[in-house]
């Protein structure tokens, strides 16, 4: 496949820094699940030791999506809609840091503990890929707040161009 008819997302690792999630000891594995807009969730295949203030996990995960205007026309749909500025209610890929219950406590539900995301149009805009860049990685609950990092690369811009051009064509 060409660059042009995919997106390429990679999550690479984790870094927290001194915040609830670090203080809070019910909270031990952590994984990474990444969605584009409403396609379904992707998420590492395995979590991992939450990490010590400073320090970095490496999840190493890639997530492929492919964009071939044979059978991908949703997802060329979404981005078309991206480039347009239509009202979607997230721009962009999303990143969200998932707490996983420790194995003998599994009556425990996962908690969405972290989110970060990168904005498909800013990128467009600055013609530039996301190559190992780390993201703020905000706290899920009301605050806000910073708790980490998230050293991510998503290539988006060949196929935001690809679909950029097809419009111009239609």
């Amino acid at each position: 496949k060409q660059p042009s008819e995919e997106i390429r997302i990679e999550i690479i690792a984790l870094s927290l820094n001194d915040s609830r999630i670090t203080r809070d000891d019910t909270i031990q594995r952590l994984f990474v699940e990444c969605r584009f807009y409403s396609l379904p969730a992707e998420e590492t295949p395995v979590s991992l030791p939450k990490p010590r203030i400073g320090q970095w996990v490496y999840y190493n995960y890639t997530n492929v999506i492919y964009l071939d205007k044979e059978n991908n026309q949703v997802e060329r749909g979404i981005l078309k809609a991206i480039l347009q500025r239509q009202e979607l209610p997230h721009r962009s890929v999303r990143f969200t840091v998932v707490s996983d219950p420790p194995e003998d406590e599994q009556d425990l539900e996962c908690e969405d503990i972290g989110i970060a995301h990168v904005d498909l149009m800013d990128m467009f805009q600055k013609g530039r890929d996301i190559i190992e860049q780390d993201l703020d990685v905000f706290d899920a609950r009301a605050d806000g707040g910073s708790i980490g990092k998230l050293k991510v690369t998503v290539s988006a811009l060949s196929a935001l161009r690809s679909v950029y051009e097809q419009q111009g064509e239609d």
